[in-house]
């Protein structure tokens, strides 16, 4: 996990004991929100948000991108515990991403807990109570503390032990052979961020091919003699690549995508080159 400047963690810090000071929940869920607003108020403030800011985009997986769907520019500090839900959350580093406003949007204050083989979603609407969700594992997956590719997989097709060659729909899915609460918990996770929408389905696609065109003039560099520099190049250019996680499934299924498995064998160092950014702690 990317560290914080120390002085934006001691901006943080101070404005969460703001909000944490009140005995009553509801108090310190509209402070969390009156802060959130005035977090650009003074001088401290705006430059621990700028680091905020750019440390999240170092975070981002390739370009800065979505850290939920990898698709749109990430512009949005995301709570993936919602503040409104958890103000004990709203000013802690380790509960932000940079996400963007498609998934950020609907995503908003929905919150489930694990129960056995379920998530209990808690909502509340306008005029409800100012209560506290339930206690428990969160049904979201939290890529700050969690591996997704340890939940979730994508649909890339390939070709069956019979031979039979099967076109990939490029859906995220329940990773198989997941437990029942794990399965709870991917199903949930990929419901509420929609990370299944056909825009995003079709820039996996594209993705898939663009990889695969970067792994092919890779390794036919490298066959004909190319020297380290220009190597490193075609490296660099193909992990800078968006959708990078369309090239980790392609890395975990090569052995049902046999024209990517050669690639591989002819270029074994592919399968080290490190895709993920520092998020997971």
């Amino acid at each position: 996990m990317r560290d914080l400047e120390e002085s934006a963690l001691k901006t943080l810090s101070e404005i969460q004991k703001i909000v944490d000071k009140p005995a009553d929940y509801p108090t310190r869920v509209a402070l969390a929100k009156s802060e959130w607003d005035a977090k650009m108020g003074t001088s401290a403030k705006k430059d621990a948000f700028k680091a905020v800011r750019n440390t999240l985009a170092k975070m981002c997986v390739g370009s800065v991108r979505c850290a939920y769907c990898e698709d749109s520019l990430a512009d949005e500090v995301e709570h993936i515990r919602p503040k409104n839900l958890f103000p004990e959350n709203a000013f802690v580093w380790g509960n932000y991403l940079f996400a963007c406003g498609p998934c950020n949007g609907p995503k908003s204050n929905r919150y489930g807990v694990l129960n056995g083989a379920i998530i209990d979603e808690f909502t509340r609407k306008r005029n409800d109570a100012v209560v506290p969700p339930a206690a428990g594992v969160s049904g979201l997956i939290d890529p700050r503390t969690e591996d997704p590719f340890a939940f979730l997989e994508m649909d890339l097709g390939g070709v069956t032990p019979g031979g039979a060659r099967i076109d990939g729909t490029f859906d995220i899915l329940p990773l198989d052979g997941l437990g029942v609460a794990d399965l709870a918990r991917a199903n949930f996770t990929i419901d509420v961020l929609g990370l299944n929408r056909e825009a995003i389905r079709e820039a996996r696609k594209n993705a898939f091919g663009g990889f695969w065109a970067r792994m092919h003039q890779y390794v036919v560099s490298k066959e004909n003699g190319a020297d380290t520099t220009e190597l490193a190049h075609l490296q660099a250019d193909l992990l800078k690549a968006p959708h990078l996680s369309v090239f980790e499934d392609i890395r975990r299924q090569r052995h049902v995508l046999p024209d990517l498995l050669d690639l591989f064998a002819r270029a074994p160092e592919m399968l080290n080159w490190k895709v993920v950014p520092d998020v997971v702690a």
